[in-house]
C-alpha cells in the first residue's frame, strides 16, 4: 500500500471521527437530538448491568459505517454494536476491514466520566495500519498511520518527552493501567483481582509495588495515556478488537511497544520460553508500554527496557480464555 493511499484512509477516518463528535457530545450531556429520549440508555447488551448499549453507540456506528461504505463499498467492516447486538460472527480476512467502537467506555458516558471516545481503525492483512481516537468531551484527536507518526490534536506523540519522560528501572517506578472488564462472574473477577494484587504487592512479597493501578473504565483512552506518555503500561484481558486496534497504531507509532497479555502466572513455562510474545489483536490479551528514550550511549535501550518491563508484568500476572473475535 503507498504513503498516499493510507493517508487518504486517515484522512477519511479523521473527517468522519469530527462528523459523528457532536452527535456524541449531546448524548455525553442530553442535549439535542438525544435530549427527550426515552430509551436512553435502557438496553442491556451483555447480559449484565456493567455494559450497557445506548441509541448514541447504534446512531454513530450507523453514521460512520454508512459514510465508508460511500467511500470504500467493497471494504470489509467490524462494529462493537453490529457485532455485539446481532450477536453475529464474521470471518477475519486479509481484505481492508475496518474496525469500529462508536462509544468506547459506554458506562462512563452514561455517567458523564469524560474517558470516553469513538475508535476508528483500518485493518489490511488483519493487522491494524491506521487508527483514529476521538475524545469529544476532553478535545483529544489522536491520529496515526503506519510510518507516519502518531499525534494528538497535530502534537507529535507522545506529549511528554525527555527529560520529563525518564527510563525506569522497574515497575516500581511505573503507574499501570488495566481495567476489571464486565464479566463479574467469581471465576473471572477472582484471578483477575489476584493479578492485581500482586501488581500492588511489596517486592519482599513477591509482587511488583507498582506506584499506582488506575482504572479508567475504556481501553481506548488507557492506550492514548500510555502513547501520550502520561502512564507507564497497560495490560488488559478480555477487551475486542474494536477496543484496541485504533490504539494500538496510535501507541507504536508514537514510540511504544505492544505485547500479547496472557499472563504466565501459575503457568509451567520453561524460563527460555518466557519471552513477550507479538500482540495478536483478535486474541483480546494486550500489554503495552510507552515510548522509553534510549539512555546515553546505549542505542536501542529503550526498547530492552521496554520488554523487561512486559516480562515483569508478565511474570505476576495471570491469564483468562477468551474466544477469539471473529473466525479465522
Amino acid at each position: 500500500m503507498s504513503t498516499e493511499q493510507l493517508k487518504e484512509y486517515l484522512t477519511t477516518a479523521v473527517a468522519i471521527a469530527k462528523e459523528v463528535g457532536p452527535a456524541f457530545t449531546d448524548g455525553f450531556w442530553r442535549t439535542g437530538r438525544f435530549a427527550a429520549s426515552s430509551d436512553f440508555a435502557s438496553s442491556e447488551k451483555m447480559g449484565n448491568g456493567a455494559d450497557c448499549v445506548t441509541e448514541v453507540d447504534r446512531y454513530i456506528e450507523k453514521t460512520i459505517f454508512s459514510r465508508i461504505r460511500q467511500i470504500y463499498p467493497e471494504h470489509k467492516f467490524v462494529g462493537e454494536e453490529t457485532t455485539a447486538e446481532n450477536g453475529e460472527d464474521y470471518i477475519v480476512t486479509d481484505e481492508p476491514t475496518w474496525i469500529v467502537d462508536p462509544v468506547d467506555g459506554t458506562n462512563n458516558f452514561v455517567h458523564h466520566f469524560p474517558y470516553t471516545g469513538v475508535s476508528i481503525a483500518l485493518a489490511i492483512n488483519k493487522e491494524p495500519v491506521m487508527g483514529v481516537i476521538y475524545l469529544p468531551v476532553l478535545d483529544e484527536l489522536y491520529t496515526a498511520a503506519r510510518g507516519q507518526g502518531a499525534f494528538m490534536n497535530g502534537m507529535p506523540l507522545p506529549i511528554i518527552r525527555s527529560p520529563a519522560l525518564t527510563t525506569p528501572s522497574s515497575l516500581a517506578d511505573c503507574m499501570i493501567l488495566s481495567e476489571h472488564g464486565h464479566t463479574r462472574t467469581e471465576e473471572v473477577m477472582e484471578p483477575r483481582l489476584a493479578s492485581f494484587t500482586r501488581l500492588l504487592l511489596d517486592k519482599k512479597l513477591g509482587g511488583g509495588c507498582v506506584q499506582n493501578l488506575r482504572i479508567t473504565g475504556a481501553t481506548c483512552p488507557d492506550l492514548t495515556m500510555v502513547a501520550k506518555g502520561v502512564a507507564d503500561v497497560c495490560w488488559e484481558l478480555g477487551p475486542h478488537a474494536w477496543d484496541f486496534a485504533a490504539g494500538v497504531v496510535i501507541l507504536t507509532e508514537a514510540g511504544g511497544a505492544v505485547f500479547d497479555g496472557a499472563g504466565w502466572w501459575g503457568k509451567d513455562i520453561p524460563e527460555a520460553e518466557r519471552t513477550p510474545k507479538p500482540l495478536n489483536i483478535w486474541n483480546r490479551k494486550i500489554l503495552a508500554i510507552r515510548y522509553i528514550p534510549d539512555l546515553p550511549g546505549r542505542l536501542g535501550s529503550g526498547r530492552e527496557v521496554q520488554k523487561k518491563l512486559a516480562k515483569e508484568v508478565l511474570e505476576i500476572v495471570g491469564d483468562l480464555e477468551y474466544a477469539p473475535d471473529g473466525l479465522h
